[in-house]
């Protein structure tokens, strides 16, 4: 005998029409879970931190963009001392100097702005080992100017000065004080020549 679907107790009723308890206890928990989870997901982006700016669109962090490139430097007099790299590195966030000079030496600096003091800083390792470290900076109308202080940290003891010249050049004059910055003495003065532009120059000069 066929199996009946009708209900033993109200034969009009068929027992397909009705949900089982299973299934609706099921129905009920997985809804619970979902809001669940949506209350969650919720709370975690409500008390994730916000994501700090890029760089990239700090103006800030691109004031010294103006050194970007491949460069020849030379002498105020444009005597030949040296070639330099200068790269963006770290998505914009810092310039890294990658120097050779016209002996061979070589050099690397890192230099980057500080938000927390508000200044650019430069560390600098040189091949013969030799380290500077410029903690401070101040903007000077176009330049930059990097400051390190004496072993008191009160008072200047050297200064480098990068300013551009126009789009294609820039001077970077290296200067220290033993007087606490009433004077100072010149250590070198490179003017850096962007490679480009010396090349369209040649190119025009043949044709």
């Amino acid at each position: 005998m066929p199996m009946s679907l009708s209900h033993p107790i109200n034969p009009s009723e068929n027992r397909l029409a009705r949900p089982s308890a299973a299934l609706l206890a099921l129905t009920i928990a997985f809804s619970a879970f979902i809001s669940h989870s949506d209350v969650a997901s919720a709370q975690t982006a409500a008390a994730a931190p916000p994501r700090p700016p890029q760089c990239t669109t700090d103006p800030e962090r691109h004031r010294f963009d103006f050194w970007i490139g491949e460069w020849d430097v030379t002498t105020q007099g444009g005597s030949p001392v040296g070639s330099s790299v200068i790269q963006s590195v770290s998505r914009g966030c810092a310039l890294l100097e990658n120097w050779t000079s016209r002996n061979g030496g070589q050099g690397k600096s890192l230099n980057a702005y500080n938000p927390r003091i508000h200044q650019w800083q430069q560390f600098w390792i040189g091949g013969d080992g030799g380290v500077t470290e410029y903690r401070g900076s101040k903007v000077d109308g176009p330049s930059l100017v990097f400051l390190v202080n004496d072993s008191t940290g009160s008072a200047p003891a050297a200064r480098l000065t990068f300013t551009p010249i126009d789009s294609a050049t820039v001077r970077q004059h290296s200067e220290t004080t033993a007087d606490g910055g009433k004077s100072w003495v010149t250590q070198y003065d490179f003017y850096y020549h962007r490679r480009a532009a010396l090349d369209a120059s040649a190119s025009h000069l043949m044709n």
